[in-house]
């Protein structure tokens, strides 16, 4: 008797932040198929797209389609009456949190679901069990340290209670994404040879290259929460505090510049800090990653992601969330330029064999044996 594949269904948009988690799926769905998965894509919630052996909701598509309106999910609410419909045509229901924050969930879908994938979380889950100001664990310390304070608060906190720790687990971060187009306006060339030739466009830039500039930093922080925004305007203050000390060469935000000029003045950077936003961890990352570049950012520590790209002092380098210790990272980086290259090839090693083909093969195992949890 032949066995049939199991059918995988997803429930998506076409956001960028979805795709980001979409495309090592989109690129091995025919190896994900040979091992017994079936995987198909929906962006509505219809019979057909609910009745499946495995159904996986991204979050953030479900919730606008279903114009959820509550920030803790209540009865009665759309999304639990999509939960309950869907529990009764599929095998399992995995609800995937696409949220930028490890701190910031929905865990009072917790009852109507079989399985929470984040894309990272607490390595110490009992955190889960605190409210923190601002809904994340860094704007907590910022309003502690600062005294800064929201004028919307953020009101969307559900505690994990034990008894569904074993529901929550990690699935893979924006990494396994299209990186290096990634804020490109001209997907198409880049798009249409990964295609082609069935795997991941990037151009990378060796760390031994020469490069004439110490640190480079455009982002934006015109956010709508205080706490957020302060990280960022906070760092870019004493970066600028610290190039005209110390007479570096930097550029710090500045006027905008084409995806060229951009990708240019990244590759020519010794060092490129990437600040906390919505969340930890950003597509600036990678590109620091791809550029060859020290990725400099606050210490992450506290989450597990998966791939494991992000360790402290090896593949990135951390400095402490109050600042206090930028200022001497940043001197004992350009002042080692053996340290310096040294975390720079750690960082671009990691992230291409994050999306090598045996990379791949490892995220089939992980995306295979994380959905069977």
């Amino acid at each position: 008797m032949i066995e049939m594949n199991k059918r995988v269904h997803l429930l998506i948009d076409k956001s960028r932040i979805v795709d980001y988690s979409l495309l090592p799926l989109k690129f091995n769905k025919n190896s994900l198929y040979g091992r017994g998965y079936n995987l198909s894509f929906f962006f509505k919630p219809t019979k057909k797209c609910l009745t499946c052996d495995i159904l996986i909701l991204f979050s953030k598509p479900v919730l606008e389609m279903l114009n959820e309106k509550m920030a803790i999910i209540e009865e009665p609410s759309p999304t639990l009456d999509l939960l309950i419909k869907a529990r009764k045509y599929s095998n399992k229901v995995i609800w995937m949190d696409t949220s930028d924050s490890t701190s910031v969930t929905h865990f009072e879908l917790l009852p109507f679901i079989d399985l929470y994938l984040k894309k990272q979380l607490f390595k110490d889950k009992t955190l889960y069990k605190k409210n923190f100001y601002g809904g994340r664990i860094f704007t907590q310390f910022y309003h502690d340290k600062f005294s800064i304070i929201d004028s919307n608060p953020f009101n969307q906190f559900f505690t994990l209670e034990d008894k569904y720790f074993d529901k929550v687990n990690i699935s893979w971060n924006i990494g396994l994404g299209d990186m290096y187009s990634a804020f490109s306006k001209n997907k198409l060339i880049p798009s249409l040879i990964s295609k082609l030739m069935s795997r991941y466009y990037v151009k990378y830039t060796l760390p031994l290259q020469s490069k004439s500039k110490d640190l480079f930093l455009k982002t934006s922080t015109n956010l709508e929460r205080e706490l957020i925004g302060f990280h960022r305007k906070e760092l870019i203050k004493r970066l600028d505090e610290i190039i005209i000390k110390n007479k570096l060469v930097g550029i710090i935000q500045g006027k905008m510049l084409s995806t060229k000029k951009l990708r240019e003045a990244m590759a020519d950077s010794k060092i490129i800090p990437s600040p906390f936003g919505w969340g930890e961890i950003g597509v600036r990352d990678y590109e620091a990653f791809i550029n060859g570049s020290v990725l400099l950012k606050p210490d992450i520590s506290h989450l597990s992601t998966w791939p494991e790209i992000f360790i402290e002092n090896k593949t990135y380098q951390p400095f402490k969330w109050d600042f206090s210790n930028l200022e001497e990272v940043i001197i004992n980086l350009l002042e080692d330029e053996k340290q310096r290259i040294n975390i720079a090839n750690n960082g671009q090693n990691y992230y291409k064999d994050s999306i090598s083909k045996d990379g791949m093969s490892r995220f089939c195992d992980w995306f295979i044996n994380q959905i069977e949890k």
